[in-house]
């Protein structure tokens, strides 16, 4: 069996919470990681997680939005001091290209500060990635730039990672069977509107997805601040279409796949 820690789980302007960035847990310390939140806090996250950073040797990027990617380089600032920390970095080649583009501008040698402890590696939807214990499978998703959600498989037990996306049928498609899929959630039905415009689906939407893959658990994630969003409602509403377990994520929540 699994275990998921949702270290960061809001939206880019959600000041309660950080950012998304999930940890799929190793069997000794370590963890996989899937996304970097959007700064330092990351490492406060991890920290609280009780993950050290010479225990992250992956982290699997959904897409180049900052809110995503924003504790990549304190992340390797941060390992380039820890002689034993190493890291391999996965995403699509457009958004390997935007990260070392942006790395490269704001941190200046930092990938020679680290060498062959890191390392770039293209993802191809479909195309499954063994990562110590866990097989990593990316597949394309509908966002408002390129972005790929992850079918993470380990000890025989899956879940599913869909962190920013309009509603797409590759969800359903890659989350089929799964004990857990971890779905994004801009708002209520009634905003379905805004957030197919900015690259998002709703917590109805959300709710299709987990009852047409036949999902064990749903859990969103990807959240605005409570004053636009109330948590209770999304679950609501995608308790209405769901019929099994939801929950709306809280920073540092665990969750059993």
């Amino acid at each position: 069996m699994g275990r998921v820690v949702c270290l960061g789980t809001g939206d880019p302007l959600n000041a309660e919470r950080a950012q998304t960035c999930i940890a799929v847990r190793l069997p000794r310390e370590g963890a996989i990681l899937f996304d970097a939140s959007s700064g330092t806090i990351i490492l406060g996250r991890l920290q609280s997680a009780s993950i050290p950073l010479e225990g992250i040797h992956h982290l699997f990027v959904s897409h180049r939005h900052f809110d995503h990617v924003g504790g990549l380089a304190p992340l390797l600032i941060s390992m380039a001091s820890l002689p034993d920390a190493n890291l391999t970095v996965y995403a699509l080649p457009e958004t390997l290209r935007a990260l070392r583009t942006l790395l490269a501008l704001t941190i200046p040698g930092l990938e020679d500060w680290l060498g062959e402890r890191l390392r770039w590696r293209d993802l191809t939807p479909g195309s499954q990635i063994r990562a110590q214990d866990a097989e990593v499978t990316p597949f394309l998703v509908d966002h408002s730039v390129e972005c790929v959600g992850y079918r993470i498989t380990q000890g025989g037990s899956t879940a599913v990672f869909a962190a920013d996306t309009r509603p797409c049928p590759r969800v359903v498609e890659y989350a089929r069977g799964a004990g857990l899929l971890i779905h994004e959630a801009y708002g209520t039905r009634d905003e379905a509107g805004t957030a197919h415009t900015r690259g998002h689906s709703t917590a109805a939407e959300a709710g299709e997805a987990a009852r047409g893959a036949g999902v064990g658990r749903l859990v969103l994630t990807h959240l605005r601040a409570e004053r636009f969003a109330d948590p209770a409602e999304l679950v609501a509403e995608a308790g209405e279409v769901f019929e099994g377990t939801v929950e709306a994520a809280r920073d540092l929540d665990a969750f059993e796949f």
